[in-house]
């Protein structure tokens, strides 16, 4: 018996994957286990071995999906995700639609069986190619047949050109799927492609008004926001920012100015410019649809999405216009002014030491150090943050903005820690927690992220109260279908999967858990007992309140 001159056709087209992806960067791949995608993970297991990437195991695809995307929203670096055939690459939805929203380069690498067993009730194969629709930038579908073609750099440059997105490269694979014992050794070597650079005009000259104001929602474009930065002082406009605009250490950020639209209190600007995903608040909605003059950057790092919400937009650029004004002091400093009255309303009622969502988030924001980093929960804790969080120096918010989802919030704030390598934290409800439980199963051998987990546990959600099922006339089935109360012990959950964990019921027993905490490495957990929905919803609406009558 005489072996091949070659390796086996699955052990070619992986090595073949595998290079090409080195090539373009990649340092983090994530891999859920299964058969048919041996061929890719063997070869990425040897590419580690070799000292050029860190592989991060998950055993369920979803988990997978959005540890891939933590990772990339950190490095700003395509990450590929491994998975086998069949309903596997279906867990991966959800994380490839907040990619797609947010402009987050996942690379999907979906193992297949040979398309002659598609439609013949083969084992584990479905249709698979395509099966991301318009959430992926790009999808090819290769064999051995398209060895040296040159397809999978072509889809790799493609997830990065213009603006990025997630792309899928499924891959056939045939017997057998293991690599020949004579070809059993590989040693990949590097050549990587030069990144693809991004030009920045210098933007549109336009003449605005002195009473303007900046908004800036959840973005990644760093020099964009410097340039408002700059912007707002020549102009005298005020900026109000969302927390994942990591903005909040700019000389004219408002910190309250949301606060301030809820209470109906804010002057009413003559232009609106907006940067990012703007928009968590209706009130926020609601003076985009109210302002004489809205213009919105798409910015060149965000998806593919206009950043126009309700519409309003007189104009989207590409970048910071120019604005020329003769500006009026008196604009920036009613503002600031509105602000000092609404932080004082703020404090005090936040200042007893009683634990509740607004006070939970609020406690977390001023722990956090400057060089560290924290995702935020869509729901309440993004909007607690953002109309109740002083300005600050330092510290890197990011957030799932694209599509606002609360499911893979966990395994997203690992992938974050793991990408930035440094102390992360993960704000988030105790809905949430509980839906990416999975987040938490972490195997012995895996790189653990640096990552201290806050929950704001209120037994259910408690969001809808303030929206219009929350109304009187509807509280006949609003427990069961908008409130869900759990009433599980969620430090108990969290132990039992070897994550260390405390429960704490006041702001000062938090703080000494985030200090103690700060000694422990790896996966932590605290859960902070918020008290009654209705209770919470009663400081809110008060907050509100106060502040028109301050």
């Amino acid at each position: 018996m005489t072996s091949s001159a070659l390796p086996n056709s699955a052990t070619q087209l992986a090595r073949e994957i595998v290079q090409t992806c080195l090539n373009h960067g990649t340092k983090h791949v994530v891999i859920a286990p299964g058969s048919r995608n041996a061929p890719l993970s063997w070869a990425f297991a040897q590419a580690e071995k070799a000292g050029l990437v860190t592989l991060h195991v998950r055993i369920d695809e979803r988990d997978a999906g959005f540890l891939a995307l933590g990772i990339s929203k950190a490095t700003n670096k395509p990450v590929p995700v491994v998975v086998t055939s069949g309903s596997a690459v279906a867990n991966l939805l959800p994380a490839v639609v907040e990619g797609f929203h947010s402009g987050i380069p996942i690379v999907i690498l979906s193992a297949d069986r040979p398309a002659t067993s598609r439609g013949h009730s083969a084992p584990q194969t479905i249709n698979q190619v395509g099966i991301f629709g318009s959430f992926v930038k790009t999808c090819i579908d290769i064999s051995a047949e398209d060895l040296g073609s040159g397809k999978v750099a072509k889809a790799l440059a493609e997830s990065l050109t213009q603006r990025s997105a997630p792309i899928q490269i499924n891959a056939q694979f045939e017997l057998p799927l293991m690599p020949d014992v004579e070809y059993i050794d590989w040693q990949p070597q590097v050549q990587l492609v030069p990144e693809i650079s991004r030009q920045r005009d210098t933007g549109r000259q336009i003449a605005a008004s002195a009473h303007g104001l900046f908004i800036i929602g959840d973005n990644s474009d760093v020099a964009a926001v410097k340039e408002i930065d700059l912007l707002s002082h020549q102009l005298g406009w005020p900026v109000i920012c969302e927390p994942s605009a990591n903005a909040h250490s700019l000389d004219n950020s408002i910190a309250h100015g949301v606060a301030l639209l809820q209470a109906e209190v804010a002057p009413m600007p003559d232009i609106v410019v907006t940067l990012g995903a703007v928009g968590l608040s209706r009130a926020v909605l609601r003076l985009l649809t109210a302002t004489q003059t809205h213009l919105a950057i798409h910015s060149q790092s965000a998806g593919f999405d206009i950043p126009d919400p309700v519409s309003s937009a007189a104009q989207v650029l590409e970048t910071v216009p120019q604005l020329t004004n003769t500006p009026d002091s008196s604009w920036l400093l009613q503002w600031q002014e509105l602000n000092a009255k609404a932080e004082a309303v703020i404090t005090k009622a936040l200042n007893p030491d009683t634990l509740t969502g607004p006070s939970a988030a609020q406690t977390l924001w001023n722990f956090a150090g400057a060089n560290d980093q924290l995702f935020v929960a869509a729901s309440w804790p993004v909007r607690h943050l953002e109309a109740y969080a002083a300005n600050r120096d330092g510290l890197t918010v990011f957030g799932n903005r694209g599509a606002n989802g609360i499911d893979g919030l966990i395994s997203t704030a690992a992938g974050v820690a793991i990408g930035g390598a440094t102390r992360t934290y993960l704000l988030l409800g105790d809905i949430a927690f509980l839906h990416d439980l999975g987040g938490l199963n972490i195997g012995s051998d895996q790189v653990e992220p640096d990552l201290t987990i806050v929950v704001m546990d209120n037994n259910g959600s408690g969001i809808f109260s303030q929206l219009e099922q929350g109304a009187d006339e509807y509280q006949e089935h609003y427990e069961k279908v908008f409130g869900t109360p759990h009433g599980k012990d969620l430090w108990v959950i969290a132990e039992s999967l070897g994550v260390p964990a405390k429960q704490v019921t006041t702001k000062s027993e938090l703080a000494f858990a985030l200090t103690n905490f700060e000694k422990v490495s790896g996966l932590k957990v605290i859960v902070c007992l918020t008290g009654d929905r209705k209770d919470e919803n009663d400081l809110i609406k008060q907050i509100v309140s106060q502040i028109q009558n301050s």
